[in-house]
Order: C-alpha cells, then sequence, then structure tokens
C-alpha cells in the first residue's frame, strides 16, 4: 500500500476522511494510487487520447468535489466509487460521439513484452494469440467487452463490479462474466477453425 505525505501507509478510507477534514493535500495520494489503472480501464473503453485525458481529469475533479458525498463507513470501497464515476464519464462521452467503444482483453494487449527474455518462436505464437483475442473481443458486445475488462483488474470483486456495473446482484455478475467469457473463447476457437485466419 502507498503511502500518505507523512511516509505511512495509510488507506483510501482514511485519507477520504482526512480530505473531508480538510486535509486536500492527502488527495494526491488517491490520484497518484489510482490514476495509472483507472487510465487502463478508459483506454479499454475505446476513448481517444484526448477523451481519455478529458475522462480522468473530469473523474478526478468530480472526486474531489464530491469527496463529502462518500461514506467511508458505507462498506463501499473508494476505488469502486472512483470506476463508476469514470465509467459514467465514459459512457456519456462515448454516448455523445456516437461510438462503439472497442476494449481488449489482456494485460499483454497493452504491454509491451520483454523481448530479451523470450524466444523468437515462443513470442511470434504469443502475439498471435493476443492478436485473436483481441479480434475476439472486438466481436463481442459493450457489456461483455466491459465485465471481462473489469474482471482483470485483480483487486475488484463480484460486489464492487456489480456496483459499477449496475448489475442487480453478485450472481448476476458472475452469469453475466461466464456467458462473456464462453462467447470469447468461442469466437477465439473460430478463428483458430478458419484456414488462414491470422
Amino acid at each position: 500500500m502507498k503511502t500518505g505525505p507523512d511516509g505511512v501507509a495509510v488507506p483510501d478510507e482514511e485519507i477520504v476522511r482526512r480530505v473531508q477534514r480538510g486535509e486536500t493535500p492527502w488527495f494526491g495520494v488517491l490520484f497518484d494510487r489510482h490514476y495509472a489503472r483507472l487510465e487502463r480501464f478508459l483506454r479499454q473503453l475505446g476513448l481517444t487520447e484526448h477523451d481519455l485525458e478529458d475522462v480522468l481529469s473530469e473523474t478526478f475533479t468530480r472526486a474531489l468535489a464530491r469527496i463529502g458525498s462518500y461514506d467511508p463507513e458505507s462498506g463501499t470501497r473508494y476505488v469502486s466509487y472512483l470506476y463508476a464515476i469514470a465509467r459514467n464519464l465514459a459512457t456519456d462521452r462515448v454516448r455523445a460521439l456516437g461510438r462503439m467503444p472497442p476494449m481488449t482483453l489482456l494485460d499483454e494487449a497493452w504491454q509491451e513484452a520483454d523481448v530479451q527474455a523470450e524466444a523468437p518462436e515462443a513470442r511470434a505464437v504469443r502475439l498471435e494469440e493476443v492478436a485473436q483475442i483481441r479480434e475476439a473481443m472486438q466481436r463481442l458486445s459493450p457489456s461483455d467487452r466491459e465485465i471481462i475488462t473489469l474482471s482483470y483488474d485483480r483487486e475488484l470483486s463480484c460486489r464492487e463490479i456489480m456496483a459499477i456495473m449496475g448489475k442487480p446482484s453478485v450472481s448476476a455478475v458472475t452469469t453475466h462474466l461466464y456467458k462473456a467469457m464462453k462467447r470469447l473463447r468461442e469466437l477465439v476457437l473460430a478463428t483458430e477453425a478458419v484456414p488462414g485466419s491470422r
């Protein structure tokens, strides 16, 4: 866990309490702690670089402006509150622009591999697999892409995904995720089965 301005590891909810008491420099810790993960999430929602910067900026601006409305005792982690703000802003932006949000799946889809640590044949196979998954992800519905992407943030629980996506229950999340992963697998297998594909 990252530390606050005084070097002590502090949970998000305690930082929120401090900001609510007027210790606003603590909000910078929340910004530093969650900026990169929210950026990855929003990038997977298909925002352009310009829109991405705007939505990230607006997410943290709104979070700070509405810090008083978040109840640290509610049992909802602050990170899921941030995800909900970011998702709502991204959805509004995508709707306003009339775009379908493209998303990709794996960390490898947006991170460079260590080329020296990987044999050329293994790298070629891995890149082929990532390309097949990317292509299959693009053919899923936006909600399927979103739930798969959220599930790959290992710190988010099904209950938090339920809140972020507005699902009625945890079982609705697990059912949707199971079906989305099944569809993704079928699309990848169909790609592999087509001679000359890729």
